[in-house]
């Protein structure tokens, strides 16, 4: 389980990092918009002059196919000086004064019109004007140039200072048969580049068209990046608090659980406490009543000594009695060392965690020594192979945890207190650097759901009887969270339970 909120949740200055890349993200959504708005704008002016460039060809192309057209001389509309034709100029029946109005010059009298309505300023030119004031400036002139090279059109901004910023069009105006009745002595022929329409136009009432949708994408993006970002944000912030107070019960279960483990530890110890006292109760009664009876037997000899006569053969009876009497204490009281001893080894490697060199063999006894009161009331055999030169430095305490464990699990799973009889066995092995143990029992086995669950905490089928359902799970943490180990159970019902349990150790020759 964690037992920290990851560093992005406690860290709110780790927030800015996601919080960068939310702008970012919406910053380039809002350039593309915008972009893309600019970009429609374009188009549209662009079409816009393209269309315009249209309406003026097949105008020239009307005028062009009629000859040209007679209009009235007036201020507006003097006679073209460079069009020489010889019936440039008549007179109608009326007297009226009437002249002869080409593509060109028609082109250049509705230009001047467009200009002063629209602010639209379209005109043909060409590298070989007729006409001087149809010279190409240097943007044009570009363009003409792009023509000859194949280009289809070409469309750009450019600014004049005052006049603001302006889109410029121009597409080429090709020679056609009716070209040539003016132009053919130019040298011309038909489908070459006679020249080009330039379209101008002033690009600030797109502009202006185009703002309320920029200005709409700016507030659209600003809400979603405030909505999400404050979503977001209130998420984040929920969700840190929410860590915390998982934390908070993690920690709390966590201190229940040590403390039900250190229970469970502290009921082990107490068993082996209870055996131990009734175990050693037995070589202390008889010593005891070894000593009493030695008593009974030296107030005999006191009276015999204080009788006139002494029969040296009921002397050396009291005194055979009373040797008898010693040599029997003696050897409980040693027994009762021995016992001292093997609980006090296991008592304090189980309740310590410091290393030292031990015997795996008489680590095996011991345990089997504090546990006889419980084993000696079932039906069952322990048998025990391990090689009396096993010896391990490391911590024996939890070896005898482990072993506790899995014998009371035995006792009172395997053979339910004596219920049912059968056989335990433990063999301890040396495998390279590693031990191999091997725990096995003949009782009442597990069920395949029973056995999926062993290894977890509180899991027990014994709740309401005692269970506490940490014993199992005490030996799983001792394997492979503290010895570094593996250890896997089999088992079906009726069949018993065989533990493999595998260890690093360091072995001492």
């Amino acid at each position: 389980m964690p037992t920290n909120i990851p560093r992005f949740m406690s860290q709110r200055a780790r927030w800015l990092v996601l919080l960068a890349l939310w702008v970012g993200a919406v910053g380039w959504s809002l350039h593309s918009s915008i972009d893309d708005i600019r970009r429609h704008n374009q188009d549209v002016v662009t079409e816009g002059a393209r269309n315009m460039f249209r309406m003026v060809v097949l105008t020239r192309l009307w005028n062009s196919q009629h000859g040209g057209v007679y209009v009235a001389v007036d201020e507006q509309t003097k006679p073209n000086p460079y069009l020489k034709h010889p019936l440039r100029d008549i007179s109608d029946n009326h007297g009226r004064q009437l002249t002869l109005i080409n593509p060109a010059y028609m082109t250049r009298l509705i230009s001047e019109l467009a200009r002063q309505d629209e602010g639209v300023v379209f005109r043909i030119t060409s590298l070989k004007p007729v006409n001087p004031r149809n010279a190409a400036d240097d943007w044009e002139r570009n363009a003409l140039e792009a023509f000859e090279r194949g280009v289809p059109e070409v469309s750009g901004f450019e600014s004049n200072g005052s006049d603001g910023l302006k889109h410029r069009y121009m597409a080429p105006l090709l020679v056609v048969d009716a070209c040539l009745k003016c132009h053919a002595a130019q040298g011309y022929q038909v489908g070459d580049v006679r020249g080009g329409i330039s379209v101008t136009q002033r690009y600030e009432p797109f502009l202006a068209a185009a703002r309320p949708s920029e200005r709409q994408a700016w507030i659209i993006h600003g809400l979603i990046f405030i909505l999400v970002t404050g979503g977001v944000w209130w998420l984040l912030e929920q969700l840190r608090r929410r860590w915390e107070d998982l934390l908070g019960k993690i920690a709390e279960v966590e201190t229940a659980r040590d403390e039900l483990v250190q229970s469970e530890k502290l009921a082990s110890l107490g068993r082996m406490v209870a055996g131990f006292a009734h175990e050693i109760n037995t070589p202390i009664g008889v010593a005891v009543g070894a000593v009493t009876n030695s008593e009974h037997t030296l107030d005999e000899i006191d009276r015999l000594l204080d009788s006139e006569e002494v029969s040296e053969d009921d002397l050396r009876a009291a005194l055979a009695t009373l040797r008898q009497g010693d040599e029997l204490a003696m050897s409980n009281l040693r027994r009762a060392a021995a016992l001292v001893q093997s609980f006090k080894r296991t008592s304090i490697d189980q309740s310590a965690d410091h290393e030292r060199i031990f015997s795996l063999r008489e680590l095996i006894e011991d345990v089997l020594h504090s546990l006889q009161n419980q084993l000696k009331r079932l039906p069952v055999s322990v048998t025990v192979d391990c090689p009396e030169n096993l010896k391990i430095d490391g911590l024996p305490g939890l070896l005898e945890q482990l072993m506790t464990n899995l014998l009371m699990n035995s006792v009172t799973h395997g053979f339910d207190q004596g219920s049912q009889s059968g056989k335990i066995s433990i063999q301890a092995k040396r495998q390279g650097e590693r031990l191999i143990l091997s725990y096995a029992d003949t009782g009442a086995g597990m069920t395949p759901e029973v056995l999926s669950h062993l290894f977890e905490p509180f899991f027990t089928t014994r709740r309401g009887q005692g269970g506490s359902g940490l014993g199992m799970y005490i030996c799983h943490n001792i394997v492979k969270a503290k010895l570094g180990g593996t250890i896997a159970c089999q088992s079906k019902a009726g069949e018993g339970v065989h533990f493999l349990i595998d260890l690093p150790a360091r072995f001492v020759e």
